[in-house]
């Protein structure tokens, strides 16, 4: 359809907007076409849908699109005032002149509470429909281009046959291309986000709507009745979406929002994972290598859900052992699933290989001997307790391979059990008779037994196929699907030492120096005899601190990731925390992580590091990481960057300049002292906080700065988009294979001299302009919390932690709900301030001409300035200066003035660094561009709803219709957070 439609023209009037008004002229015409096609027809089933409401099963039924409005006509429930809002705003649409917009602020003024909510909630449904579709869209450009009819425009993701190819080309060999994928490894780590707007029962109502687009795309081959019932569950999913509050009443507890993340795994990665093996092995045989070995980890998840404790009370030691056991209970229930499904496939009447009976032997054994001790009758077969199917053992005596399965599937079924009783806060039942799995060996042993028999036996096909994928599954998932990362400030560790020293008679730990420090926690290191006293007498805090660390000698470091210490200053800081796993009793010990956060310390974190390298306790410690099993034993380091930190405390230019220059150093350091470097990516969902295309970030790290090994973290709110559905997660993994494989095979030159002093004096530049705005602007702190709904956020139920570490001003706000206001007024200023001014300096001095040269040659200035680019072009001006007049006290008004000044200059400069006229305006943006014209145009009528539901707010204490304005805020709070694709 999409292609007739490039050759006859296309309907003008589907075509309002878009890269052309007549023809379609390009992928990009057809692309808008399609979006817009995908757009309005949502729309229309889920407004008939609203006129249904009180209708008989016959009305509801009447589900032709051709005699269905995409307006609000014949919808009793929708308000007049709601409905000449919208008309309005249909209006606006097509000409976004001051006029119309000053038509919507009239008409909003005269607006209920209870009719802003409805409007609210109209247009967030809309742009939430608009982002599904889009989401699919971007599914079905990466299988065009997977079938080779078209080519990727965006340099911002390859599919692994293009990266093989631009590997070759620079002279690689496939051998080459083989082994660097072998012993990679990517841990994509889930953190709950404190600003995660929508709730959990409408993500998953928007995975329906998704499976619909992708089953609308191969319609052609359902029949009429097929298509009118897919249509019938749309409209009842949208409906559905439509009487579901969106509005949470209670704030989720960390418990919560780990459930959703084992979630995500369950519903759409765990399809996801074996899919993008498939496609690693066939890529790999187009260029002639075999296929990679199953015990590859190519990607492994980790999560902060349920183990984030910094600035977290609610998350205590407790609750994470409750978590690890939950992961374990719902990771059992997908492997007992998968096993069952194999005692159907593998029904061979076959003994199997001597390893299989032998193990077969064994079990018997173990079984007669555990009958014995509990006075049972002695039984020769295996006996399947939980068998549903199988119901006796001996019927299956000559099929070697499902007697294997049968006890696999009784362990899980006790692994099971045992989980979920601890997980509900149950004592753990007694470790008797058959045993759970306990160590992820244990069941990769068991069906590696299987998979070798099938080859040994001639029946190899058989192995292929689900049992391949289940060991590639429990490779990467282990036990646990996520490894469960542990994070704790840096000064709770020192107040725990402080009570220790203390106790003993040494003194404050916290008043000695930093060589007093090390050297102590050195020889306590080296020591033997136990130096926490069982009497120790000490505050709930540091008694929760010691809590933690005894969780984790209980449970064992299996489940568990990194110990990852925030704001860590310097070497003692990490060194205490490996005295506090000894004193625990801890035996295999968590690797400890530092992260570096704020600009200050990115710049001390090579000297932080070389210091610990040096140590020589530290240096002999170190441990390899088990997710990468085919490089061997090797010292390993992981270090953790903070982007959110960093770019809150000098702004953007500066942040991502200063992060570029410790890894560089810390890649020096690292070489210098023969220990492998793994960086661990504490990036954002937004670009204030690091975000943006992974793929672009990964190619423009310095060389040395991946090696094949990558953390990352994926931020709550963008969880959704990139992993909420299985197709949409294969593509994700995709881009991360590739673009990590590239950056270990090809990376980029390092920059000449001239290009690092003007991006030294950039860097300097911008931080002083950013803190002169930010931080030296008298009453700046007023004027951000009268512009933005920074208070009102406060009252949501976003996160379960707090928005704050502690109370004072900026400097102790949270870097994400600072960036989070920002966002809500379409402004975006931690983005970009400061970015104008460096870059007016450097074009009146003359540099112009070798900025663009560094925007062409340089991949991370490039992908610096094009995520500016791209901030920009949602960044507008008329509704942040909305929200400033209707909101902001005339005296603070004038303080804008230079923000103002900046954010001309930075669109300025942006535009001669690019050398284009529009922003976004070259081939490589064309998805960004469609993107945002699918979605913006809706969110500026909910910024004035938004605006005034906020100034109402604030012109009394307790308005009588507080709780229908509060809702309605919440609700506009979701909607531009989709609007802009993410909250901050």
């Amino acid at each position: 359809e999409v292609q007739e439609a490039v050759h006859r023209g296309g309907p003008e009037q589907e075509m309002s907007k878009g890269t052309s008004n007549s023809r379609f002229t390009s992928f990009v015409d057809a692309d808008f076409f399609l979006l817009s096609k995908d757009v309005k027809f949502i729309r229309t089933v889920f407004l008939q849908a609203l006129r249904s409401e009180g209708a008989d099963e016959a009305e509801m039924r009447k589900l032709d699109p051709g005699t269905m409005s995409d307006r609000l006509d014949g919808i009793p429930s929708i308000p007049d005032a709601v409905r000449a809002l919208f008309e309005i705003s249909i209006a606006y649409e097509s000409e976004p002149t001051d006029k119309c917009f000053k038509a919507i602020h009239n008409h909003v003024q005269t607006m209920s509470a209870a009719d802003i909510k409805v409007s609210a909630r109209l247009y967030l449904e809309m742009l939430n429909h608009a982002n599904l579709v889009e989401r699919n869209h971007r599914v079905r450009r990466w299988r065009e281009v997977k079938r080779g009819e078209r080519d990727i425009q965006s340099k911002s993701s390859q599919t692994l046959q293009q990266s093989f190819k631009v590997l070759l080309d620079s002279g690689f060999t496939p051998e080459d291309i083989r082994k660097a994928l072998v012993c990679q490894n990517t841990e994509l780590v889930f953190t709950a986000h404190p600003t995660q707007a929508a709730r959990r029962s409408v993500l998953s109502k928007n995975t329906k709507v998704s499976e619909f687009l992708e089953k609308q795309d191969n319609s052609n081959f359902l029949t009429p009745v097929q298509k009118n019932e897919m249509l019938h569950d749309l409209q009842a999913t949208l409906m559905s979406t439509w009487r579901t509050n969106p509005v949470r009443r209670h704030k989720p507890t960390p418990e919560d929002e780990a459930r959703y993340g084992l979630s995500v795994v369950e519903q759409s990665i765990w399809e996801a994972l074996p899919e993008h093996y498939h496609a690693v092995d066939y890529a790999l045989k187009e260029i002639g290598q075999e296929p990679l070995p199953i015990d590859c980890c190519l990607l492994t998840l980790g999560s902060w859900m349920g183990g984030d404790r910094d600035g977290n009370p609610f998350v205590t030691a407790s609750l994470t052992r409750r978590v690890v056991h939950l992961s374990k209970w719902r990771a059992a229930q997908l492997y007992w699933g998968e096993v069952d499904k194999l005692l159907w496939d593998l029904s061979i009447a076959s003994k199997g290989s001597e390893a299989l009976q032998q193990k077969l032997d064994d079990i018997a054994g173990e079984e007669n001997i555990a009958g014995k001790a509990e006075g049972a009758p002695v039984i020769r077969k295996v006996v399947s307790v939980a068998a549903m199917h199988w119901q006796n053992a001996h019927e299956h005596s000559g099929e070697a391979y499902r007697q294997l399965l049968l006890h696999i599937r009784d362990r899980l079924t006790k692994t099971i059990t045992y989980a979920s009783d601890v997980a509900a806060g149950k004592p753990a039942p007694p470790m008797t008779g058959l045993l759970p799995y306990t160590t992820t060996e244990q069941l990769a042993s068991d069906i590696f037994i299987i998979y070798n028999s099938l080859h040994e036996c001639g029946d190899g096909i058989l192995a292929e196929g689900r049992l391949k994928d289940l060991l590639r599954r429990i490779h990467c998932f282990g036990l646990s699907l996520t490894r469960l990362d542990i994070r704790q400030e840096s000064t709770r560790h020192a107040e725990a030492m402080d009570a220790i020293t203390s106790h003993l008679g040494l003194g404050s730990y916290s008043t000695w120096t930093e060589e007093t420090k090390v050297q102590y926690l050195t020889n306590e290191l080296h020591s033997q005899r136990p130096l926490i006293p069982k009497d120790l007498k000490c505050s709930d805090s540091v008694r929760e601190v010691l809590d933690t660390f005894e969780m984790i000698a209980d449970v064992g470091t299996s489940p568990f990731g990194a110990y990852v210490i925030s704001m860590t200053r310097s070497a003692s800081d990490v060194l205490v925390v490996r005295l506090l796993q000894k004193e625990a009793g801890v035996k295999e010990h968590m690797r400890v992580v530092p992260l570096f956060e704020t600009k200050e310390d990115l710049e001390n974190a090579p000297e932080c590091m070389e210091l610990l390298f040096s140590n020589s306790w530290y240096r002999a410690n170190l441990s390899s990481p088990p997710q990468v099993p085919n490089v061997g034993w090797v010292p390993h380091q992981e270090v953790m960057l903070g982007y959110s930190d960093s770019a809150k405390d000098a702004g953007r230019l500066a942040s991502v300049w200063g992060l570029h220059k410790a890894q560089e150093e810390l890649v020096r350091i690292s070489s210098h002292y023969k220990i492998k470097l793994n960086l661990f990516h504490g990036r954002g969902g937004s670009v204030g906080r690091g975000g943006g295309p992974q793929y672009l970030a990964t190619l423009s790290q310095p060389a040395g700065s991946v090696q094949g090994w990558m953390r990352v973290t994926v931020q709550g709110e963008v969880i959704d988009h990139y992993f909420g559905l299985s197709s949409i997660a294969s593509h994700t993994m995709e881009r991360y294979t590739t673009s990590v494989l590239q950056a270990t095979l090809k990376p980029p030159s390092p920059p000449s001299e001239e290009y690092r002093v003007i991006m030294e004096r950039l860097s300097e530049s911008s931080c002083a302009q950013y803190r002169k705005i930010v931080y030296e602007t008298p009453m700046f702190v007023d004027y951000f919390r009268a512009a933005t709904p920074d208070f009102e956020l406060k009252g949501l139920n976003l996160g379960s932690r707090p928005a704050k570490r502690k109370q004072g001003g900026i400097e102790t706000l949270r870097a994400i709900p600072w960036m989070f206001a920002w966002t809500q007024t379409r402004l975006q200023l931690p983005v970009w301030a400061g970015v104008g001014a460096a870059l007016q300096a450097e074009i009146d001095a003359g540099n112009l001409a070798v900025l663009q040269q560094m925007y062409k040659e340089w991949p991370f200035f490039r992908s610096t300035i094009e995520l500016l680019e791209m901030v920009l072009a949602k960044t507008n001006k008329r509704i942040a200066g909305y929200y400033e007049k209707l909101l902001v006290p005339a005296e603070l008004q004038g303080i804008s003035k230079e923000v103002w000044d900046e954010l001309d200059r930075t669109m300025s400069g942006i535009q001669q660094v690019t050398g284009r006229a529009e922003l976004l305006g070259n081939e490589d943006n064309d998805n960004s561009r469609l993107a945002i014209s699918t979605r913006v145009p809706l969110v500026d009528p909910i910024n004035v709803l938004q605006a005034n539901v906020m100034s109402r707010l604030r012109q009394e204490d307790n308005p009588p219709d507080y709780q229908e304005l509060f809702d309605a805020f919440a609700i506009t709070v979701q909607g531009v957070a989709s609007g802009m694709g993410w909250t901050g």
